[in-house]
């Protein structure tokens, strides 16, 4: 039971994550700048997404470490909208399981400290076989001036292709097959990648000014909503300070729950995101039983030369 508990535990986890340079230094209260999503077609950016929680489950302390690597491509603007084509580059994920250490990386083999146990062993092939499968895959977004993710394409047979590569037996690429496509579709995605995307005004701002984006939590978050406040802090450069402040409201009583504080540094002439740093202090309820949960996101972008 301990072994499928904590293969269970690595699984969600997983899915769960699946979401500067300035060339003048000016600080004034008057100083004010155009603040949109920009990405310009032709360039590509790269995001590196670090999240780290802490939870206790049924009294056993639990750990989790996930970073997940994108690329982003511009292949398309029409003035409005950009057409942005997004690569899988890796993921890497650490825990701390009633005592056990796990790692699973996409570009590495299995690490387990019991690696001598051969169904642990099997079960994480499995997740890090998952993990090399998506790497490389893509799909595309189109991104307006805000941030909003107003379309995703190119998930269609991807589980398919996804589990001939695994070679799975029928059993279990119908399950995987299943996981996949709920958790990998139009609108998980949306509400994944516009937590990052999804904040911009579309306007002029000043130090002090406020505004207030919705986004979805997404289904393995319980399927409610960020209720989030930015407010500009700083304006050096090129560079803008937002302040975030977030609320999560459950969709149902067994839903996540929570407030999320951070600090953004974004890029105004692309819309960028070169650094966040965010604190997570959550309530999950699941068959009755709540659990809380500590954790910090940290989000680091960059122009690709």
């Amino acid at each position: 039971m301990k072994r499928i508990a904590v293969f269970a535990a690595i699984v969600m986890a997983f899915f769960v994550m699946l979401g500067v340079q300035s060339c003048q230094s000016t600080k004034s209260a008057t100083t004010s700048k155009m603040l949109k999503f920009n990405f310009e077609k032709g360039k590509g950016y790269d995001y590196e997404m670090i999240i780290n929680l802490d939870q206790e489950v049924m009294g056993q302390p639990m750990q989790i470490d996930m970073t997940s690597y994108y690329s982003m491509d511009v292949t398309g603007d029409d003035g409005n909208t950009k057409t942005i084509t997004t690569t899988y580059d890796r993921f890497k994920m650490k825990m701390l399981v009633s005592g056990v250490n796990i790692e699973v990386d996409s570009d590495e083999p299995i690490k387990a400290d019991d690696a001598d146990d051969k169904s642990m062993s099997a079960q994480l092939s499995k997740v890090t076989g998952l993990l090399g499968a998506i790497k490389g895959r893509q799909f595309v977004m189109k991104v307006n001036a805000e941030g909003k993710v107003e379309e995703v394409s190119g998930f269609e047979g991807m589980a398919e292709a996804i589990a001939d590569s695994l070679q799975l037996n029928e059993k279990e690429r119908a399950k995987m097959m299943s996981g996949f496509n709920q958790q990998f579709n139009e609108k998980e995605m949306k509400g994944q990648f516009e937590r990052v995307l999804y904040i911009f005004p579309n306007k002029e701002v000043k130090v002090g000014d406020s505004w207030e984006k919705t986004t979805s939590a997404g289904k393995q978050m319980g399927g409610g909503t960020y209720t989030s406040t930015y407010t500009v802090k700083d304006i050096e450069g090129e560079m803008v300070t937002l302040e975030e402040k977030s609320k999560i409201n459950a969709a149902s009583g067994d839903g996540v729950s929570g407030n999320i504080s951070g600090i953004l540094t974004v890029d105004s002439k692309t819309g960028l995101v070169v650094d966040a740093d965010q604190e997570m202090s959550l309530k999950t309820k699941a068959e009755g039983m709540e659990i809380e949960i500590k954790g910090k996101m940290k989000v680091k972008g960059k122009a690709r030369q």
